[in-house]
């Protein structure tokens, strides 16, 4: 295998610090390849510790080049005179893209002139900024440089919509490749597979200065993240019971359909092409979801609170529409806005921000104790136990010196079935996680379901509700 460098690939000897231009330049040209190992003249050098290089790579193209470049760049290695070297390869994107440190400044933004990265001067940095913003953009004619994408999460979620699959042309018709037949940020989004995380972030007061914990959703099919996230935040909405009479009553901190709404709308109208995902913000007396982009163009705020609905993401909107996680109603912000009034929305220039406060009012916290309460009626006395594990609500009432125990069905069991439901192969480990319980817990509370079963081996098996 012959090296030469030209204006399509860069040698190097080893990482450097002239690395993150090389790749900024490339970004804003054309495609490109760099090779970590090479010397000039083409002769092998070769790397080591392969692991640790590529790591420094993938943090150094992530975290110091902007905007984001998912999607945009893959790392390698190959193996030649039997050394090993590393190559990555870099698509030009349809942004302005630059060092982060230096913004987009000459000292920024670079563009490949021939062989070398060269400083754009404030003319071309101008023009070049103009006409990213004159782009058509749109998540399926965006190429990414991954090609081994499987759509397995979609198939299925289809599939169970009774919609017929044709395995022959699946890619065109679901629109995951673009007119030259390359992978999309369509497909990237939606496969079984990826590097898109959701972020659901816990704070233990009112605002971020005592953080609590962070819980990270993706790496796979937009449509599993979303039911994932969904499903954590709605188990952290049975905490806490209504105590101003009797019989107590579970009430809910905030409303469930309006905030499966806000979440629907946060990750069908996020503004994709900009690398960000929508993420929850969780504190003790409210929730926020966070999704970016701004509203489409000629779209007013007073369209928008009634419900006027023009997808930024049409292509993705028809994917969730099919999946039956969606409609084309357009009430899902009136809904929110009929719990919590048109102050739930924030527009911050990046993005929109829903805020849903938690009502508490009435509210006795129940941390996984036992509450009793005692009631007088009629000369007799009631005594109502609360066990709040997600697993069993009793209430034992004394009546002429007998007991009788009701109980109540189980919420946990109903949200563990649900899981399984939209994905047959999770762990228990990983339900412990999206119901924030204990796998203690969550192997008890399937037991005692009786009707949950799980078969096959831990690794490859898949669970099964029977009838």
């Amino acid at each position: 295998m012959q090296f030469i460098e030209n204006e399509s690939t860069e040698l190097k000897r080893e990482l450097n610090k002239d690395f993150i231009k090389e790749v900024v330049a490339f970004l804003n040209t054309r495609d490109g390849i760099i090779y970590i190992g090479v010397n000039d003249n083409g002769s092998i050098y070769g790397v080591s510790n392969t692991d640790s290089i590529m790591r420094k790579i993938r943090d150094i193209i992530h975290d110091q080049i902007g905007p984001s470049t998912d999607g945009l760049y893959e790392i390698g290695t190959l193996l030649v005179e039997n050394k090993i070297i590393i190559f990555v390869k870099v698509l030009k994107g349809n942004k302005l893209y630059y060092i982060k440190k230096e913004g987009r400044s000459a000292k920024g933004c670079y563009h490949r002139d021939g062989t070398v990265s060269a400083q754009m001067s404030d003319d071309e940095i101008e023009k070049r900024f103009i006409q990213t913003l004159d782009l058509h953009k749109s998540i399926v004619n965006v190429e990414v440089l991954k090609n081994d994408y499987t759509f397995d999460i979609l198939k299925i979620k289809l599939r169970s919509r009774d919609i017929e699959i044709n395995e022959n042309n699946f890619l065109q018709n679901f629109n995951l490749i673009t007119t030259s037949g390359k992978f999309n940020i369509l497909a990237d989004l939606l496969a079984d597979k990826n590097l898109r995380v959701i972020q659901v972030c816990t704070f233990n007061g009112v605002d971020k200065a005592s953080y609590s914990k962070r819980n990270e959703f993706g790496n796979q099919s937009l449509i599993q993240a979303y039911e994932d996230v969904k499903h954590y935040c709605e188990a952290l909405n049975d905490n806490y019971i209504d105590d101003r009479e009797f019989p107590r009553k579970f009430k809910k901190m905030f409303n469930n359909e309006a905030f499966e709404e806000a979440l629907l709308n946060a990750f069908v109208h996020n503004d994709w092409m900009s690398g960000n995902s929508p993420c929850v913000y969780i504190y003790s007396n409210r929730l926020e979801i966070m999704s970016y982009g701004n509203l489409i163009k000629d779209l007013s705020k007073e369209d928008f609170y009634n419900g006027v609905s023009i997808p930024v993401n049409p292509e993705l909107m028809d994917i969730f529409l099919r999946c039956g996680l969606v409609d084309k109603s357009g009430h899902g912000v009136p809904k929110v806005i009929k719990y919590y009034g048109k102050e739930a929305y924030s527009f911050l220039g990046f993005g929109i921000l829903v805020t849903i406060p938690f009502d508490k009012t009435g509210f006795k916290e129940n941390e996984g104790e036992t509450t009793k309460m005692m009631v007088k009626n009629d000369g007799e006395t009631a005594e109502m136990m609360v066990k709040n594990e997600g697993e069993t609500t009793k209430m034992m009432v004394k009546n002429d010196g007998e007991t009788a125990e009701m109980t109540v069905k189980e919420e946990l069991i109903d949200i563990i079935k649900k899981i399984i439901l939209n994905n047959p192969h999770i762990t228990q480990v990983e339900l412990a996680k999206i119901t924030n319980r204990s796998t203690s817990t969550i192997e008890r509370t399937i037991k005692k379901s009786g009707d949950i079963k799980h078969v096959g081996s831990q690794r490859n098996g898949y669970w099964i509700i029977k009838e």
